[in-house]
């Protein structure tokens, strides 16, 4: 009997190039603190050359490959929406239990007006940037999907830890962080809890497939 088709580690060349297109709103946010070209236009190229790699390269996977690039998309979909909520309130309650004076959700806001422009509404740019930070957060994890192929609580940390390292190169500078000690205690608070979320969820998931393909088709013949 073969094992599930989830177990089965395929090379991994092919997951690092379909990872261009979820990390398009991350890096496109590096490239504007770093160059200063706005994120919806260095996004919005970044989403195009992945777009660009994923119809070059899904029709040249085998069909159970690609089938297992769906599941892992999915996968990585719902365990990154999970771990960003918790990434949030992971935040919120270690900046509201110490009293901290950072709040972490202040670049909610700008997020928004770097795609509406810096006089929109309140509440557009705060709609929008909420949407900015759902997005990358479920975009990150299925970059973590997709490249870890053994998902689990440690690899999920360490992937949480190196987005913390990111954030913690770019944000101090562009945002002219005052409170920096507070802000990396928060910052990394919240990575580890949704890299430990993202993993542990990942892993349980697709375990779950793993089992439902291995079941028996049913019905036994007499």
């Amino acid at each position: 009997m073969p094992r599930p088709v989830l177990r089965q580690r395929p090379t991994s060349w092919w997951a690092f190039l379909l990872a261009s297109l979820p990390l398009a709103g991350g890096a496109g946010l590096a490239v504007h603190i770093l160059a200063g070209i706005s994120l919806p236009l260095a996004a919005g190229v970044i989403v195009l050359f992945g777009v660009g790699v994923w119809l070059l390269l899904l029709p040249r996977l085998r069909p159970r490959v690609r089938r297992q690039v769906g599941v892992r998309v999915g996968v990585g979909a719902l365990s990154g929406a999970v771990a960003t909520v918790a990434y949030d309130l992971a935040r919120y309650g270690a900046a509201s239990i110490f009293s901290l004076s950072f709040q972490p959700f202040h670049v909610i806001r700008l997020f928004g007006e770097l795609f509406l422009g810096s006089g929109a509404p309140v509440g557009a740019a705060v709609a929008v940037g909420f949407l900015y930070h759902l997005s990358n957060g479920v975009c990150f994890g299925i970059v973590y999907a997709l490249v870890f192929w053994r998902p689990g609580a440690l690899t999920g940390i360490a992937w949480g830890i190196a987005l913390e390292l990111c954030m913690a190169l770019l944000y101090p500078a562009w945002l002219r962080i005052a409170v920096l000690q507070e802000f990396l205690a928060v910052s990394a608070a919240g990575h580890v809890i949704y890299g430990a979320v993202l993993g542990v969820l990942a892993r349980r998931l697709l375990d779950r497939r793993a089992q439902l393909d291995s079941a028996p088709s049913g019905g036994h013949h007499g």
